[in-house]
């Protein structure tokens, strides 16, 4: 694919398509996020596209990579399905220079680009405050402004780092996120970098509680799906509960201008439950919208959330039926599968 079309971004009220391009700014009510290198699209016989290709669409304004989807010895393990399989001699760490380039120049066009630890599959626990610190000098060395022999990227200076974790022994992440934060004020310079995060709805997150807790987050992208909690259920009762998040960010949260963002699957094939169509999710934006922390949209991913054409000028959020071809459809081809892949997230 060599020209994305953009996917899922919801209603008028959050994104316009085809807008100009604009720099990151954590503070917006309009970000839209998207998840790229799980090869997700496969499922639907699809192939995710490079991540540069996505970058040309002007409403995306971060995009997670996935996933670090597990420590060794203390050392990440980077897993991006069928992206990169090249890795340093000597070393079992991918070796993505194609990428590096491609971020750089997502970054150019206005993207934040940030690493995801974790994915529904995985081993990636940090089970103490040494672990944690310990690991922060890998994210930082690899993948953010220190310096290694063997980045995966390059010379790519990624934007932060994304925690989905959804499984393990976290207790380690409070002391990453913070010694993260240290060296980014010690790093100065007119650089900033984010740190995120991907809960699961079921408030609290038990995967990821600790560090909501104590640690600082500048956006938090719910996953309002696979769960009693998901968007499916939105009218249905009082189970949805993105007030019950936006009442974590002003009360609970360090810090209380953390934007809270609807999490929901791009299509079919993105979840078990939580796949809704464009009415649905402008009807759920008309309501969340309102919350002091709302933020914008997470989706799941970027190669399952293809754009249908009858949407494209406002609401872009589309369950493509079989009137809607999948773009990256490459029938000659097998789907690739990634060790990490998940179509559904579940507790």
């Amino acid at each position: 694919m060599k020209l994305f079309r953009s996917a899922l971004y919801a209603a008028s009220t959050v994104v316009l398509l085809g807008q100009s391009v604009r720099a990151f700014d954590p503070l917006s009510r309009t970000n839209v996020v998207n998840y790229w290198g799980q090869n997700s699209a496969s499922y639907a016989g699809g192939k995710e596209g490079d991540l540069v290709d996505y970058c040309q669409d002007g409403t995306v304004s971060v995009f997670a990579m996935a996933f670090i989807s597990q420590i060794q010895n203390g050392r990440p393990i980077l897993n991006l399905a069928n992206h990169c399989a090249q890795t340093f001699p000597g070393t079992t760490l991918l070796n993505c220079p194609k990428i590096g380039q491609d971020i750089k120049a997502c970054q150019a066009s206005g993207k934040a680009i940030v690493i995801s630890i974790g994915g529904a599959s995985g081993a990636y626990s940090l089970p103490d405050a040494a672990a944690g610190r310990a690991f922060a000098d890998q994210i930082w060395d690899l993948f953010l402004g220190g310096s290694s022999g063997t980045r995966p990227f390059g010379d790519a200076v990624l934007d932060g780092v994304d925690l989905d974790l959804e499984s393990g022994q976290n207790a380690g992440y409070v002391a990453l996120v913070d010694s993260l934060r240290a060296k980014f004020a010690a790093a100065g310079g007119a650089r900033r970098y984010y740190i995120t995060a991907a809960p699961q709805c079921p408030y609290p997150d038990r995967a990821t509680k600790d560090a909501l807790e104590q640690s600082w987050f500048d956006l938090v992208w719910v996953q309002f799906y696979n769960n009693y909690c998901g968007v499916n259920n939105f009218g249905l009762g009082s189970s949805f509960n993105f007030a019950t998040w936006n009442n974590w960010a002003t009360t609970v949260s360090l810090n209380k201008n953390v934007r809270i963002l609807l999490g929901v699957p791009g299509g079919p094939g993105a979840a078990g439950t939580g796949v809704i169509d464009a009415a649905r999710l402008n009807n759920i934006l008309a309501e969340v919208q309102s919350h002091s922390n709302f933020g914008g949209v997470m989706m799941w991913d970027a190669g399952i959330a293809p754009s249908c054409s009858p949407y494209r000028a406002y609401a872009s959020y589309c369950v493509c039926s079989s009137k809607c071809r999948h773009p990256n459809r490459d029938p000659s081809s097998s789907p690739t599968w990634s060790v990490t892949r998940r179509p559904q997230r579940r507790l």
